[in-house]
Protein backbone atom coordinates (compact mmCIF):
# COMPACT_ATOMS: atom_id res chain seq x y z
CA UNK A 1 0.00 0.00 0.00
CA UNK A 2 1.32 3.09 -1.07
CA UNK A 3 1.14 6.44 1.48
CA UNK A 4 -2.79 7.30 2.26
CA UNK A 5 -4.32 4.47 0.95
CA UNK A 6 -6.78 2.49 2.48
CA UNK A 7 -7.61 -0.79 2.76
CA UNK A 8 -10.07 -2.47 0.05
CA UNK A 9 -12.79 -3.39 1.92
CA UNK A 10 -13.83 -7.21 2.19
CA UNK A 11 -15.68 -8.91 0.05
CA UNK A 12 -19.61 -8.47 0.16
CA UNK A 13 -21.70 -11.49 0.27
CA UNK A 14 -23.68 -12.83 -2.28
CA UNK A 15 -27.00 -11.45 -0.55
CA UNK A 16 -25.39 -7.96 -0.16
CA UNK A 17 -24.46 -8.05 -3.60
CA UNK A 18 -28.32 -8.71 -4.79
CA UNK A 19 -29.67 -6.10 -2.12
CA UNK A 20 -27.75 -3.61 -3.84
CA UNK A 21 -27.98 -4.79 -7.35
CA UNK A 22 -32.12 -4.33 -6.92
CA UNK A 23 -31.24 -0.67 -5.43
CA UNK A 24 -29.41 0.50 -8.79
CA UNK A 25 -31.24 -2.18 -11.02
CA UNK A 26 -34.72 -2.87 -9.36
CA UNK A 27 -38.16 -1.82 -10.76
CA UNK A 28 -38.88 1.49 -9.68
CA UNK A 29 -42.43 2.98 -8.80
CA UNK A 30 -43.53 5.01 -11.56
CA UNK A 31 -45.29 7.92 -10.02
CA UNK A 32 -48.64 8.82 -11.71
CA UNK A 33 -49.44 12.56 -12.18
CA UNK A 34 -52.11 14.27 -12.11
CA UNK A 35 -51.57 16.79 -14.63
CA UNK A 36 -49.49 16.96 -17.28
CA UNK A 37 -47.56 20.34 -18.93
CA UNK A 38 -46.51 19.71 -22.32
CA UNK A 39 -42.62 21.69 -21.59
CA UNK A 40 -42.55 20.42 -17.66
CA UNK A 41 -44.38 16.93 -18.09
CA UNK A 42 -45.81 15.68 -15.00
CA UNK A 43 -46.93 17.63 -12.48
CA UNK A 44 -48.67 17.69 -9.21
CA UNK A 45 -51.96 19.65 -8.38
CA UNK A 46 -49.87 22.42 -6.59
CA UNK A 47 -47.60 23.46 -9.08
CA UNK A 48 -50.92 24.08 -11.39
CA UNK A 49 -52.76 27.29 -11.37
CA UNK A 50 -56.66 27.22 -11.82
CA UNK A 51 -57.60 30.50 -13.56
CA UNK A 52 -61.87 30.02 -13.69
CA UNK A 53 -63.60 32.47 -16.55
CA UNK A 54 -67.21 32.62 -16.35
CA UNK A 55 -69.27 32.34 -19.88
CA UNK A 56 -72.61 33.13 -20.52
CA UNK A 57 -74.65 31.39 -23.04
CA UNK A 58 -78.20 31.21 -23.94
CA UNK A 59 -80.31 28.80 -22.83
CA UNK A 60 -84.04 29.63 -23.38
CA UNK A 61 -85.32 33.10 -22.94
CA UNK A 62 -82.37 33.54 -20.49
CA UNK A 63 -78.27 33.12 -20.20
CA UNK A 64 -76.96 31.08 -17.57
CA UNK A 65 -73.11 30.87 -16.21
CA UNK A 66 -71.02 28.62 -17.62
CA UNK A 67 -67.92 27.82 -15.54
CA UNK A 68 -64.66 27.37 -17.34
CA UNK A 69 -61.29 26.00 -15.86
CA UNK A 70 -57.94 27.01 -17.94
CA UNK A 71 -55.33 25.64 -16.29
CA UNK A 72 -51.51 26.66 -16.28
CA UNK A 73 -48.01 25.73 -15.34
CA UNK A 74 -46.63 27.12 -12.37
CA UNK A 75 -42.98 26.95 -13.69
CA UNK A 76 -43.32 27.60 -17.25
CA UNK A 77 -46.86 29.20 -17.82
CA UNK A 78 -47.66 26.56 -20.89
CA UNK A 79 -51.21 25.54 -21.16
CA UNK A 80 -51.87 22.16 -18.63
CA UNK A 81 -53.82 19.00 -19.55
CA UNK A 82 -55.87 17.42 -16.91
CA UNK A 83 -54.93 13.53 -16.90
CA UNK A 84 -57.35 11.19 -16.40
Amino acid sequence: MGKGSKARPKSITADEFWDNWDAVFGEKEEKHYEYHCGKCGGLDQSEVHEEIEINWEPYGDQTVPRPVANLTCEHCGDEVEHVF
